[in-house]
C-alpha cells in the first residue's frame, strides 16, 4: 500500500498532471518575480471549496467508477445513496479519512450540477454505487429538478451582469 495520498495518486496518473503542476508552479514563480506582470490581469484561481469538491468527485469516480460518470454520461442516482456511500466507505481500509470525508461531501455538488439535474427526468433509471439499477425518477422527481435546473441556469445568467 502506497503511503501517498489519494490526490498524489491521482496526480501522479494523470496524463501530464507533473507537468501542469510544474507549469503552475513555474507561473507562480514567475509572477512573484516580475513587478511588470502584476499589472496583467490576475489568473483565475477556483475557490477551495470547489477545487476540493472536484477532488471528492474524482475520488468517487475512481472508486465507484459504475456509479459516478463524466458530465455527459451522468445518471439519476439512488434514493439514499449518501448512506450507501458512508457503509461501502466505511468497510475501506485503504482510504484515508479525509478522503473518505471529501468523497461524502461531495456527493451534494455532483447531485447539485446541472448536469445531473439534466439527467433527472421520469422514468430513468436509478444507479445504486455498484451501477445496478435501483428505482426509476418520478414525475415529480422530475419536476423538482428542472425547476432546480432552471434556477441554477437563472442564477448563472444573473451573475455576469450583476458584476457589470
Amino acid at each position: 500500500m502506497s503511503n501517498l495520498t489519494i490526490k498524489e495518486q491521482l496526480q501522479a496518473l494523470s496524463v501530464g498532471g507533473s507537468k501542469e503542476a510544474s507549469a503552475h508552479d513555474k507561473k507562480k514563480t514567475s509572477s512573484s518575480s516580475s513587478p511588470s506582470q502584476s499589472s496583467k490581469k490576475p489568473a483565475k484561481t477556483k475557490p477551495a471549496w470547489l477545487e476540493q469538491a472536484q477532488y471528492g468527485v474524482e475520488l468517487l469516480k475512481a472508486y465507484f467508477p459504475a456509479c459516478f460518470k463524466d458530465l455527459k454520461d451522468i445518471k439519476p442516482l439512488k434514493i439514499g445513496i449518501k448512506q450507501d456511500l458512508v457503509k461501502s466507505l466505511s468497510t475501506k481500509d485503504d482510504i484515508v479519512i479525509s478522503d473518505k470525508a471529501c468523497m461524502v461531501s461531495s456527493l451534494a455538488y455532483y447531485v447539485g450540477s446541472i448536469a445531473y439535474h439534466k439527467s433527472v427526468v421520469e422514468g430513468a433509471e436509478r444507479l445504486d454505487l455498484e451501477g445496478n439499477q435501483s428505482g426509476v425518477v418520478s414525475a415529480e422527481e422530475a419536476k423538482y429538478s428542472k425547476d432546480c435546473r432552471k434556477s441554477k441556469q437563472d442564477k448563472k445568467v444573473k451573475q455576469p451582469q450583476e458584476k457589470s
